[in-house]
């Protein structure tokens, strides 16, 4: 997005955020991390009790209905999470149970057991077709109730501010996993109508209780952590253990008020065939205005009837000589006017012909009925819909060119930075820049020109081939001092320590569930030890410093990004890999290459090669040993970035535009040499560095 875009959904969401809980309840449960879960795993029971409609409500409409309303939340599974494991926190205990939660409602990474993409299934099988929830034409592809979104809104809301809002965001993904999905839904799971899919499975199967179990714990240890500080009455764990109740109380309030609303709609007849028609004139009134001028109901135009009056155009035209009320087969509105040749053909999608053949049919018994009024309320408040990142090609990146010092530690804190995002573009686009400089150049030349998947699969294997021949051997002899292996590991650190960075926003809904999603996915999840802290990678460097003797401040702090232990040069790697990955969708083809430097660069030789030196000297060797494995070329990392450029280029070739396959391409090749320092040429003196990322590219 834009910075003022990324500036103003900011301020947004954490208005909303405080509109939410100033409105909500203001909940006081016991202040004691032991029983705090469990009271409010309590209160969650009444949001999956079924509940139950007025007499003559058709079950199936009614079924599918609650699951239209419902699909905010549903193909939004887990992004309360999303943000939590972040590349300045996944070594905490806390953010890897978050993780492991995300990761489960995520399929962690495949696409099949994916929550959000299993919902949009069960949504296609009852007939809606909806866009992605990127997308802005989601919040008019359906006729939603207003309330629909204000449960998923709230989530999101969340998951920006993971720092500020951590024991909110615990509260409310509790509530999510305790109550997976609406009562209705559940009712349904019950009765036998879509229990067999595999989003009830899925959101109700084993891996839910582990959930919840991994979402106790995280509350518990945090709530530890701030009694062994302080004393257990004291403001930081009061308030902590407030903010969890309130997510979670603020949510099912959430969830209740859309329900009655939904109960409230449905028993005033809102699924009726007048009310579905009713809706149909409304939203195709504003198309079909200006085609109608000569025809008259009821002493008015058309055109004046279908805009201003909706409903009463529907009763007169129940009455009307188009419409044989309870024979549709006979109503010339069906049989002759949106038939082939007549003046309407094609107007009406097959769905909304069946809306009118239903109306029609039921004018027989509801003849005496009054016709109701408007069938939905107009959503009141909707935040800017505008594509995250669509950023145009005027957009300026002007900065104070902060010292990658400096920036890394504004990126490890953006919350607290507002030009964090300004900041972050202005540094990427500098060092890609740079890059694409020397797209031509030695030591690493774009290594052909005219893209195909054979080409790359034949140049990715005489690399990794390469790379195994320059591997010295066991028996070559060590030629450095321990203290020359130290200081290289130390110089490491800030790279090392936020392992996997330019991956962490590809844990974001509308990102994760595609297919390159899923792999990016999956590989930032094995960086930070798939919601282990002992597999995370960053942990297991931090222990082989403190074999080394060196002591390391908080990632986070400024102390660390200033400690004179580091090389300035030492922060310019992870200041780039923090900055691009605050733009995953408008950066996606260089960041797939710059994956795929990364996962390459050590495997087969620099790998083996540092392992000897670290055993010579006795340190121990499991994060180069672990790396040689997870990042190899047959299924492992490296494959895995292989595979996701391929993707990426099909959808480039399917445009069978040679200069968009070759635009792309270069991207790709640009972000593969931006793992390395780019040198700043003598033409900066004179003119700043400009990176055009090109047009955008889908992430399917």
């Amino acid at each position: 997005m834009t910075t003022e875009l990324g500036q103003m959904a900011s301020r947004e969401a954490l208005a909303f955020i405080t509109k939410c809980h100033d409105n909500g309840p203001n909940p006081r449960p016991a202040c004691s991390p032991h029983v705090l879960a469990e009271e409010l795993l309590g209160m969650a029971e009444s949001a999956c009790a079924p509940f139950g409609f007025g007499i003559g409500a058709d079950t199936r409409a009614v079924e599918a209905f609650v699951l239209l309303q419902n699909a905010p939340n549903g193909l939004l599974a887990g992004c309360v999470l999303q943000n939590m494991a972040n590349a300045s926190n996944s070594h905490g205990e806390i953010a890897s149970l978050a993780h492991r939660v995300h990761a489960w409602q995520l399929g962690k990474g495949r696409l099949a057991d994916n929550h959000s993409l299993l919902y949009r299934r069960l949504l296609e099988a009852s007939g809606y077709d909806l866009p992605l929830v990127s997308s802005p034409r989601l919040f008019d592809s359906a006729p939603f109730l207003s309330s629909s979104w204000t449960l998923a809104a709230y989530r999101l809301s969340l998951s920006v501010f993971p720092d500020r809002h951590w024991p909110e965001i615990l509260g409310a993904a509790l509530f999510e996993v305790a109550a997976p999905m609406s009562s209705w839904i559940a009712m349904g799971a019950e009765a036998g109508s879509i229990a067999k899919s595999r989003y009830v499975l899925a959101r109700f199967g084993d891996g839910r209780l582990d959930a919840i179990d991994a979402l106790k714990k995280a509350i518990g240890r945090v709530l530890d952590q701030l009694s062994l500080t302080s004393e257990p009455e004291s403001t930081s764990a009061h308030q902590a253990v407030s903010g969890i109740a309130r997510g979670f109380v603020v949510s099912l309030r959430l969830l209740s008020l859309w329900q009655d609303e939904v109960i409230h709609h449905i028993e005033a007849g809102g699924l009726s065939p007048a009310h579905a028609m009713v809706d149909l004139v409304r939203r195709k009134g504003m198309h079909a205005a200006g085609y109608h001028g000569r025809l008259r109901l009821a002493g008015k135009t058309f055109d004046e009837r279908i805009v201003d009056d909706p409903a009463g155009f529907v009763s007169d035209l129940a009455c009307s000589p188009w419409v044989v009320p309870g024979n549709p087969e006979c109503s010339p509105l069906l049989r002759k006017l949106i038939a082939f040749g007549g003046p309407m053909f094609r107007v009406f999608s097959e769905q909304e012909v069946e809306t009118i053949h239903a109306w029609i049919k039921s004018l027989a018994v509801e003849a005496a009925a009054p016709l109701p009024g408007p069938a939905l309320k107009p959503v009141e408040h909707r935040l800017d819909t505008t594509p995250i990142e669509q950023a145009t090609a005027s957009d300026e990146v002007r900065d104070a060119k902060l010292s990658p010092r400096d920036l890394f530690h504004r990126l490890m804190n953006p919350e607290w930075n507002d030009d964090a995002q300004k900041q972050a573009l202005a540094f990427a686009s500098r060092w890609l820049a740079r890059a694409k400089a020397v797209l031509h150049r030695r030591p690493d030349p774009l290594p052909f020109d005219s893209y195909t998947h054979q080409r790359f699969r034949r140049w990715f294997a005489d690399r990794s081939a390469a790379q195994v021949r320059a591997y010295g051997g066991p028996q070559r002899a060590v030629t450095k001092s321990r203290e020359a292996v130290i200081d290289e590991a130390v110089q490491l650190c800030p790279t090392i320590l936020v392992d996997g960075a330019w991956l962490q926003r590809w844990t974001n809904a509308g990102l994760a569930e595609t297919s390159i999603g899923a792999i990016l996915y999956k590989i930032f999840s094995d960086e930070i030890g798939n919601g282990d802290t002992v597999q995370n990678h960053p942990n297991i460097y931090r222990r082989l410093m403190h074999q080394m003797g060196v002591k390391l401040h908080d990632v986070r702090s400024a102390e660390f990004a200033h400690d004179p232990l580091f090389d300035d040069a030492a922060f310019e790697v992870p200041a780039f890999w923090l900055s691009v990955s605050m733009f995953p969708s408008r950066f996606l083809p260089e960041t797939l290459g710059l994956n795929l430097a990364m996962e390459l660069s050590g495997v087969g030789g620099a790998y083996r090669t540092a392992r000897d030196e670290l055993a010579h000297y006795g340190f121990d060797t499991l994060f180069v040993d672990l790396h040689n494995t997870i990042d190899n070329v047959s299924t492992g990392h490296s494959a895995m970035a292989v595979e996701a450029i391929e993707l990426l280029m099909d959808e480039a070739m399917a445009s069978h535009d040679a200069l968009h396959v070759s635009e792309s391409w270069q991207r790709v090749w640009t972000g593969f040499l931006s793992l390395s320092p780019p040198k700043v040429g003598w033409k900066e003196l004179f003119v700043a560095p400009r990176y055009r990322a090109g047009r955008p590219l889908p992430t399917r």
